[in-house]
Formats: structure tokens, C-alpha cells, sequence
């Protein structure tokens, strides 16, 4: 806590114990001084645990900041774990994250199993599908954004659900 508080503190109890003018020990003034020295001591320590306890709040608040920015520092170095995939005959580069984002999906379970192992010498997962189609789930997946299926044939739209099923 602040030493003015720790000093005024002393002061206090200092005045109390030894009181400037004789005239203040009768027994009434000397229970009124002691009485407010006691007033004063007590919002002496009020003042003080006031205080500390702003300290401590300050302190919760930067260590919370200071997590924050760590946690992003870890990301930004350490990234996510790049995953590549060959679909299709074309390459698509994301992230685990934005891949097991949905629960209960392919992605979901093969990833997990840990039993599906990258196909080729770039550690790229093959999958066979359309690589078209796919590009609207991977969309889906790292933004979380539905499309407006207005603008898509009947035909079409039956495919992308079919694919969304699949996936």
C-alpha cells in the first residue's frame, strides 16, 4: 500500500500514545482523543485496504491482458496445424481447426481416429470427391456462412447437399 497511508498510520497511533498537550489527559479528553485517534485509524486502514484492493484489481486486469496477448502470440508463432488436402486432383490448404469446427463430420472422425494418414510424399490427405463442390464446404467451414442457394439451379443445389452430406 502506499507509504503516505503506512506513515499516517504511525502518525496516528503515534499522537494517540503520546498527546502534544498535557491538558488532553483528563479522563474525558482522554477518552475523546483516543476515541478519534481510533476513528482515524481505522479509516487509516480502510484507506489502505481501499487501496490494496485496487492494486489487486489492476494487478487480475493486466495479468488477464497479459494471458490474452500470450495466447495470441502462441497462436501467431505456433499457428494451427496445417493440414493439406489433395481432392480431386486439387490442393486445398487449411487448418485442423477450421476442419473439425463441425462436430459429428467426416473431418470429425477421421482426423480423430487418427487413423487416416496423409496419402502422398507432401503429407496430403486424398480424398475423392470434386474438388468444385468441396470448395463450398471448406467455405462453410471456415466461415460459417450459408449461401444463397437462390442463385444455384435445382440441380445443383441437390449435388451441394449431397456433398454436405458426404462431408
Amino acid at each position: 500500500f502506499e507509504s503516505n497511508l503506512f506513515f499516517s498510520f504511525f502518525e496516528l497511533l503515534f499522537g494517540w500514545l503520546c498527546p502534544v498537550n498535557a491538558m488532553e489527559n483528563t479522563p474525558h479528553s482522554s477518552y475523546t482523543a483516543v476515541e478519534d485517534a481510533f476513528h482515524r485509524i481505522i479509516q487509516t486502514l480502510t484507506d489502505a485496504q481501499d487501496c490494496i484492493q485496487n492494486k489487486w484489481d489492476d494487478f487480475k486486469h493486466k495479468r488477464s491482458d497479459l494471458e490474452q496477448k500470450m495466447n495470441q502470440y502462441n497462436l501467431a508463432v505456433n499457428g494451427h496445424k496445417r493440414i493439406g488436402l489433395c481432392v480431386g486432383g486439387q490442393m486445398f490448404d487449411t487448418t485442423e481447426e477450421t476442419l473439425l469446427k463441425e462436430k459429428e463430420t467426416f473431418f470429425w472422425a477421421m482426423l480423430r481416429s487418427g487413423q487416416w494418414q496423409p496419402d502422398d510424399k507432401d503429407g496430403r490427405y486424398f480424398i475423392d470427391r470434386s474438388p468444385e463442390k468441396f470448395s463450398k464446404v471448406l467455405e462453410y467451414l471456415r466461415d460459417g456462412e450459408v449461401w444463397n442457394l437462390s442463385r444455384f439451379s435445382v440441380d445443383e443445389t441437390s449435388k451441394l447437399q449431397e456433398e454436405f452430406d458426404f462431408y
